[in-house]
């Protein structure tokens, strides 16, 4: 089974499958010489992800309202596990959330992970109202985002 990683599975050295992929901008976010040396011993293949699967991962994303939360790196991370429907291997609960919405297999690292898909949804500070604005149209306040757990 194919495994795509992010950043922190190399940083803390749990690349430890037989076939592993990651995305350029992985890479380009492991700083520490250690973590460099990790990678280049572990054989992980780095392919950059395409265009429409990172299409799908944004509309997804969107329809769980994680677009909010995830980096351009997360984006891709998931793009390129959605390509090989391969497990995602990830902390990172907003990546969590678009895998399982995406239908994709998740590995934790260190963290407990998800147990329900949730939804991100933005509420207005002030009156309390549903909106898909950073400021509220109706009273001009600041919205804030707000989970909602699916059943």
């Amino acid at each position: 089974m194919m495994h795509v990683l992010d950043t922190s599975a190399i940083i803390l050295r749990k690349a430890i499958f037989d076939d592993m992929v990651t995305v350029p901008e992985v890479v380009n976010e492991i700083r520490d010489e250690n973590s460099r040396l990790y990678f280049e011993i572990k054989n992980i293949r780095v392919e950059d992800a395409r265009e429409e699967f990172i299409s799908e991962v944004k509309k997804a994303a969107e329809k769980t309202g994680d677009i909010y939360k995830l980096s351009e790196t997360d984006i891709r991370v998931l793009a390129k596990a959605l390509e090989y429907n391969a497990t995602v291997v990830s902390d990172d609960y907003a990546v969590q959330n678009v895998a399982r919405k995406l239908g994709l297999n998740l590995e934790r690292i260190l963290q407990k992970g998800i147990e329900k898909e949730f939804k991100w949804i933005r509420v207005c500070k002030g009156c309390g109202r549903r909106t898909e604005k950073e400021v509220c149209e109706i009273c001009g306040s600041e919205t804030r985002l707000k989970k909602v757990v699916k059943k």
